[in-house]
């Protein structure tokens, strides 16, 4: 139990001591002599990607509503069977009616 305490205690120190230690600052580059857009071409740029990314998530939108409508459609002309009978889809995948 002693030892434990003892490990337990040298390794909290070492986790306060690296903790607390200030981090030496590292020399920063000078800036490239780039350009840099102006903000009204970094918005107009910023607009577009935006309406880029609307149309494409209403394209998805409207794909998903479209094969959901037509799992509707297709379910729904599934073949109705008549009374005391309901529809069965077998391991294979073939629908048909069986007896209540």
């Amino acid at each position: 139990m002693k030892r434990s305490l003892i490990i337990g205690g040298f390794c909290l120190a070492l986790l306060v001591s690296g903790c607390s230690t200030p981090q030496a600052a590292e020399p920063q580059a000078a800036a490239p002599a780039v350009a840099q857009p102006d903000d009204a071409a970094r918005r107009d740029g910023d607009r577009n990607r935006d309406a880029q990314r609307d149309k494409d998530r209403d394209r998805e939108r409207d794909k998903n509503r479209d094969a959901s409508r037509d799992a509707e459609r297709d379910h729904a002309h599934a073949a109705p069977c008549p009374d005391g009978e309901h529809l069965y889809t077998d391991r294979d995948g073939k629908t048909g009616c069986v007896r209540n």
